[in-house]
Parts: structure tokens; C-alpha cells; sequence
């Protein structure tokens, strides 16, 4: 394997979906802007882009601030539009990161803000059914990121100490929850992973040194 050894001493990787796996971010803002239309809401892919780490419950809540959202109604609408669309390609980066997991036979699992059904649709695609011994989803926890709930639920789930996990994640919200659950933590940024120290700012913001190229 060129490149550093991100799997040195760890048992287990945890790993985001939406933007970490998957390369869908702009399927899921396009989702949110056909999902929002009927309600005179606009959202911009900037504004997107600040935010995709949090649920989609609490993305509308900031988005609708006091206007009266029918959030469940844009939930459903944004949900069967992402059915509908085409599969995402996975992250090459990630993916490669889990082949070398798996051939370490280290345990793996997803800890995700999105729904359960999307979370699956996408495993299927992939061809990863069987490969993630746990997966954690919207509905698995009460506190979603940035809480270290997801993180901390999928090591449970695992059976190991978040100590020895591994956690890959995209977004400030997600890199702070791994952090705060005690796991070592690889940032996904233009496609490739990036190292997180652990005394690093957990959010908003944080720094990382690109240390590894996505693999083809």
C-alpha cells in the first residue's frame, strides 16, 4: 500500500455515507432545492455545502427558521427523489480503505445522519451487502451529530472501545462527533483522506495535512 498506514493498530473502521462513501452531495442539495420549491424556499449549494454535516430534520428547521415548514411532507419529497435518482458513485479513496480493511479482517461499520433506506439503497448498489457487521443510522440514535452518539453507537455495535476504531467522515459535525466518541479520525476532502490530529479545533472548523492521493 503506498502512502500511510492508516490502519496501524486499529480493529475497527466507522465510517460516514453521504460525501464519505458516496460522492452524492450535489444529488442531495438538488434534492433539498426540488424537495423545497413548492414552499417558496430556496437553498443555494454554498449554503449546502456549510451544512450538509446535519440531519436533514435540522437542516430544514435552520432553513425555514419561523416559517411553518411542513418538514415531514419536504422529508418524503426529498427522500423519493433521491430513489429515484441514479445511484452515486462511491469515493475512491473510501472504497479503497475498506477493501484494505477487509482484507485485514478488521470490523467495519456505517455511522450516518441519513435514513435508514438510503443508507441500504447505496450499500446495495455498492455491492457492500454483508460487508458492514453494523449500521447506524437517523433512526438508531436520539442525538445525531455532532453528538459522538452515532460513533459511540457503532463501536457498541462492533464490540470494540472507540479507542481502537478508526472513524472516516466528511463534514465538521461528523469529524467532531468521532473525535468526542475517542476514535482516530480520517477527514474525506476532494477525495482523498486526510489525517485529523486529535487535539485539532473539533468545530466548525478544523485543520488536516492531505496526506494521501485517492487511489484508481
Amino acid at each position: 500500500m503506498n502512502g500511510p498506514d492508516h490502519l496501524r493498530g486499529i480493529r475497527g473502521v466507522v465510517l460516514d455515507w453521504d460525501r464519505t462513501m458516496v460522492d452524492n452531495g450535489r444529488s442531495q442539495h438538488q434534492s433539498l432545492v426540488h424537495a423545497l420549491a413548492p414552499y417558496g424556499l430556496t437553498v443555494t449549494a454554498d449554503w449546502y455545502a456549510d451544512h450538509a454535516g446535519l440531519p436533514i430534520r435540522e437542516t430544514l428547521r435552520l432553513l425555514a427558521s419561523d416559517r411553518d415548514l411542513p418538514i415531514e411532507d419536504v422529508v418524503a419529497k426529498s427522500r423519493a427523489y433521491l430513489l429515484r435518482e441514479s445511484a452515486p458513485d462511491p469515493i475512491p479513496a473510501t472504497l479503497a480503505l475498506v477493501r484494505q480493511a477487509r482484507a485485514r479482517r478488521l470490523r467495519l461499520a456505517i455511522a450516518s445522519s441519513a435514513e435508514a433506506v438510503l443508507v441500504h439503497a447505496g450499500i446495495r448498489h455498492l455491492g457492500l451487502t454483508g460487508v458492514f457487521t453494523a449500521v447506524v443510522t437517523a433512526e438508531s440514535v436520539t442525538r445525531p451529530k455532532p453528538a459522538p452518539d452515532p460513533y459511540l453507537e457503532a463501536a457498541r455495535r462492533l464490540d470494540l472501545p472507540p479507542a481502537h476504531c478508526l472513524a472516516v467522515d466528511d463534514a465538521p459535525e461528523g469529524i467532531h462527533a468521532a473525535l468526542t466518541a475517542g476514535m482516530r479520525v480520517l477527514a474525506v476532502r476532494d477525495g482523498a483522506l486526510h489525517p485529523v490530529p486529535a487535539a485539532a479545533p473539533h468545530h466548525p472548523t478544523y485543520t488536516a495535512t492531505p496526506t494521501e492521493k485517492p487511489t484508481t
